[in-house]
């Protein structure tokens, strides 16, 4: 019994003494403080003599709340929130470990729901650097347009957080996406608004009614045109001697249509002249 006393000591600090990398995590080893450069990949280790912190290399997501940045057109905006979610490169936690050791947060601090203990590298840098890039892209953008343009301010604000980041820790972190949650702008903003959109819906009406009126115009055009052709054609076709035959059978029925009522005689001679005697 007292032989066994000290090997169950000895192996429930050996148990203790062991420290495990769940799946998606990476370990940084630290030894009478001295970081290790070689992130520990995921199992189980024994930290008898050392401590071996996990960090998670996972996509994390976090939210910007309640900002109030001013457009291009100098006009501030209501209410802002967006959502960034991005992910550490695992071979570079251990360098930004001893980088950024004082901005160190647990997951479930910044997930509200489904937070883990595991813990995030540089977190404070890069919440400050989405911050300043949602201001900075917001600038770019007419206050009266932006609610139009959400997927084209998100990747404004990607790619600007991204290039921020890579600027001091290159490839060190990845910028998986931008979500543009809330985009509220001022009322009297909402206004002018409304009342560019009615602009544009009568600019649109107007437009559609000057093209169908240049379309007839055109068609009444196409159509003189035509018709003046064709006189031009039948005009030339016509001889001399045909024009007398023409002649003639217009004045023939000229006379049969006068012949036809009653009490009048027509005599036509041989220069085809009708003579009209008109009976009382």
């Amino acid at each position: 019994m007292n032989l066994r006393t000290p090997l169950l000591l000895a192996l429930v600090a050996g148990l203790t003494a062991c420290t495990q990398i769940d799946t998606g995590n990476v370990g940084v080893e630290r030894t009478l403080g001295k970081v290790s450069p070689e992130a520990l990949p995921p199992g189980v280790y024994f930290t008898l003599f050392k401590t071996v912190d996990e960090f998670s290399a996972k996509e994390v997501s976090f939210q910007l709340n309640d900002m109030t940045p001013k457009s291009r057109d100098n006009l501030t905006m209501k209410d802002v929130d967006i959502d960034v979610y991005f992910k550490v490169n695992p071979g570079a936690v251990p360098g930004l470990y001893t980088k950024y050791q004082g901005d160190v947060v647990r997951h479930r601090d910044v997930v509200r729901e489904g937070g883990t203990k595991d813990l995030i590298i540089a977190y404070s840098r890069v919440s400050r650097e989405a911050r300043e890039a949602v201001y900075k892209s917001i600038a770019q953008l007419d206050a009266t347009t932006m609610h139009t343009k959400r997927s084209e301010l998100a990747e404004l604000v990607r790619s600007g957080l991204q290039r921020e980041l890579d600027a001091n820790d290159k490839g060190a972190f990845v910028v998986t996406a931008v979500n543009v949650r809330n985009l509220l702008t001022d009322p009297a903003i909402e206004a002018a608004i409304r009342q560019r959109a009615e602009t544009d819906q009568a600019i649109e009406k107007k437009r559609k009614e000057i093209e169908l009126a240049k379309a007839e115009a055109e068609r009444l055009i196409v159509e003189a045109e035509g018709q003046a052709k064709a006189n031009q054609i039948l005009s030339a076709s016509l001889t001399p001697a045909l024009k007398e035959i023409k002649l003639a059978e217009l004045q023939r029925d000229a006379a049969l249509a006068i012949a036809s009522k009653q009490g009048n005689t027509v005599l036509l001679g041989t220069t085809a002249q009708p003579l009209v005697s008109v009976g009382k």
